[in-house]
């Protein structure tokens, strides 16, 4: 646990300009809403919508939780981020609780180890995103199941349900973990589980839950046509907002080519072996997915598995885009993991083995932490995903910069970096409006958003538009431009309501 929390206290303080800087912004700027403006958790906004942008998205736990935060300390995103880290920190805890459960003492500590030192767990476990919440409610779910299947108690049922809600509100996928707990129920009780109606309630009180809460998500989607991509089609907006013909859209599911084809299954197997288990992580997991034939509850695991294998092969697009989809690989691989390496935990293997005594215990523990530490530094997760030297700083002058230039306050319309929906330099402009690309704003679309509120128009984009854009460009050339400070070059802001 002490590693564990010193690895995800790395750069905790860093702005939102580390690997996959759009989705922590959006988070971070739902969690300014609910701070700044008002905190209903039931009706999220993004920045990105106009001026109150409600948006479909997964139950906002994490924005809440640090809005909570910002009111007692202060808006800083780095609430967000030890938000985070204590439920990744939950992950780890809970990891060896689950490898004790199914396997024994040794293989949790196995299991909890591999969790602590995952390039991929460490970073976001302390990423301003949603996915340790989720993996950390899965795995309290699966526990509380398991419990209850050993001892038959209640309490770890009311836990395990309760935990079931939360994964599933947080992040959709999370409804995965019901395949452990159907297993871990059948390989205790057979028929009786299914006949159990305590165990019925258990299930279907936190699924229905979620289900109203996505039905109430698509809803909003219904009425603002502005979704995370639960349901809806991401990177586009309604008519109402704009006309143009989109060709940005994102789409996370397979094809026939996508399955068909090699690429999907190697950047997976990359993605397992240097980013989310490391080299001798990955080569032990597989020693024991092959190796673990004689303990019952194996099942759980293999269950567990098979579910996410399921989802990558249906949303192989949303894999391919977003590795931290594979985040629950990481408890699951574990705890293959420590059906190989828990004599590596275990005193008395040691003993046997090495030799009595503390000494042979402190040497294992000296290079297994060694092998682990080096594991990390060569997984390349600083460079690509932390990028202390490589940070898109320049998104943020830029956001600075048009801070300053703004008059009075007002809606903008944007064309930054990142395209269609970009809550980026919304967010370090601390403002509102729509983001668009250079291929899709054009001057009717600036008009039409004239007349429902925008007062600005800026871009970090100002050649491409001169390029791709002239009409819109000759307008803007008519209207007022404040003068910015210290702004990277190709940065422009108009006021639309002031002539030049």
């Amino acid at each position: 646990m002490g590693v564990a929390v010193a690895l995800r206290l790395l750069y905790i303080t860093a702005p939102l300009l580390d690997a996959h800087r759009w989705r922590q912004v959006d988070t971070a700027s739902i969690a300014r809403t609910f701070y700044e403006e008002r905190f209903n958790p039931f009706k999220p906004e993004v920045n990105w919508g106009g001026a109150h942008g409600a948006v479909e998205s997964e139950f906002p736990l994490l924005p809440a939780l640090a809005a909570l935060l910002y009111t007692v300390f202060g808006p800083d995103e780095v609430w967000g981020r030890l938000v985070v880290v204590v439920f990744s920190l939950g992950s780890v805890w809970l990891t060896y609780v689950l490898g004790r459960q199914l396997l024994d003492h040794a293989g949790g500590l196995a299991a909890a180890t591999l969790v602590a030192v995952s390039p991929a767990a460490v970073f976001y476990g302390r990423a301003f995103m949603p996915d340790s919440l989720m993996v950390c409610f899965s795995l309290a779910a699966l526990v509380g199941f398991v419990q209850h299947a050993r001892t038959g108690a209640p309490l770890p049922l009311i836990a395990g349900s309760c935990a079931l809600g939360l994964t599933v509100l947080v992040k959709l996928p999370g409804i995965l973990v019901l395949a452990p707990v159907a297993a871990a129920l059948w390989h205790v009780r057979g028929w009786q589980a299914v006949r159990d109606w305590r165990l019925w309630l258990a299930v279907a009180v936190p699924v229905a839950v979620a289900t109203a809460w996505y039905w109430h998500a698509y809803q909003i989607y219904l009425d603002t046509g502005l979704t995370f991509g639960v349901i809806g089609t991401t990177k586009t907006y309604p008519a109402f907002v704009a006309t143009s013909q989109w060709t940005t859209a994102f789409s996370k599911w397979s094809s026939v080519e996508l399955l068909t084809s090699t690429p999907l299954y190697d950047l997976m197997l990359s993605r397992l072996y240097f980013l989310h288990l490391t080299p001798p992580g990955f080569a032990l997991a597989l020693v024991g997915l092959l190796l673990w034939r004689a303990q019952a509850w194996r099942t759980v695991v293999d269950s567990w598995l098979a579910a996410m294998v399921a989802f990558i092969l249906v949303a192989g697009a949303g894999h391919m885009g977003h590795d931290y989809y594979q985040l629950p690989l990481v408890p699951i691989f574990a705890l293959y993991f420590a059906a190989a390496a828990r004599p590596l935990f275990d005193a008395d293997w040691i003993a046997a083995t090495v030799g009595p005594g503390l000494a042979p215990r402190v040497g294992v523990a000296l290079v297994v932490w060694a092998v682990a530490a080096m594991s990390f530094w060569y997984s390349g997760v600083i460079a690509r995903h932390f990028r202390p030297a490589a940070q898109d700083v320049r998104i943020l002058k830029a956001g600075e910069a048009i801070q300053r230039g703004l008059g009075e306050p007002g809606l903008i319309v944007v064309v930054d970096d990142y395209g269609v929906n970009s809550p980026m330099l919304l967010y370090f402009a601390h403002a509102k409006g729509w983001s668009f690309d250079a291929d899709t704003v054009t001057a009717p679309v600036v008009r039409t958003l004239e007349a429902q509120g925008a007062r600005y128009f800026a871009s970090t984009r100002w050649s491409q538009l001169r390029r791709k854009q002239p009409d819109l460009v000759a307008y803007l050339q008519t209207r007022h431009a404040p003068v910015l400070v210290d702004a990277p070059a190709d940065t422009v802001l108009f006021d639309l309501r002031l002539p030049r």
